[in-house]
């Protein structure tokens, strides 16, 4: 379906479109994301229940409440900036797990980063001809933030074009799902 030499847009039209839009959390995402609002705790919080799409459990809401709550300010100014200073942005989350962290990135301005997680990265490697055990996903906090910064938000940012985030979102994921059910498998 896509490789370097096909075109992206064709990629994502067909992978989103078997995205799971009937999860009992999808409605969460929509519900929440409004660029035109200022977020509540409420919507950061079923906003990580949306990404995980389950109940996130007592440790992981003490987490968001500990370390995402104390700077809701910050995530609604950042909000309705024109862009964002990711040396500030990262000093801030410092403590905040890399996928958290660029999920509240997302949250923050859902248009310019992307979603990560396995699945996105899995895909990411596929689509670029990358050898990958599936257990080699990072486990560094580290490690996946490079990654993230340094090849995922350039890689897509190359070939976003008008594309929706959120439906570059649903095909990675989709086609990061696939691949992982079926590692052998040759497109």
């Amino acid at each position: 379906m896509f490789s370097p030499t096909n075109d992206f847009a064709t990629f994502v039209e067909h992978w989103s479109q078997l995205y799971d839009f009937n999860s009992n959390w999808e409605s969460n995402y929509y519900k929440h994301i409004k660029i035109d609002k200022p977020f509540t705790h409420n919507d950061i919080m079923e906003l990580f229940e949306w990404q995980s799409q389950a109940g996130l459990g007592k440790i992981r809401s003490a987490a968001i409440k500990d370390k995402i709550y104390p700077h809701l300010d910050y995530i609604n100014d950042m909000k309705f900036e024109e862009s964002l200073d990711l040396d500030v942005f990262n000093e801030k989350f410092k403590d905040v797990a890399a996928v958290s962290r660029t999920f509240v990135l997302h949250l923050i301005k859902p248009e310019v980063y992307p979603l990560y997680d396995q699945n996105v990265h899995i895909a990411y490697n596929f689509i670029h001809g990358i050898e990958m055990d599936l257990y080699d996903y990072p486990t560094k906090n580290e490690t996946r933030l490079k990654f993230y910064f340094k090849k995922l938000v350039p890689f897509i940012s190359a070939n976003k074009g008008n594309i929706p985030m959120k439906k570059i979102d649903e095909a990675l994921n989709t086609f990061g799902q696939l691949i992982k059910r079926n590692p052998k498998l040759k497109i």
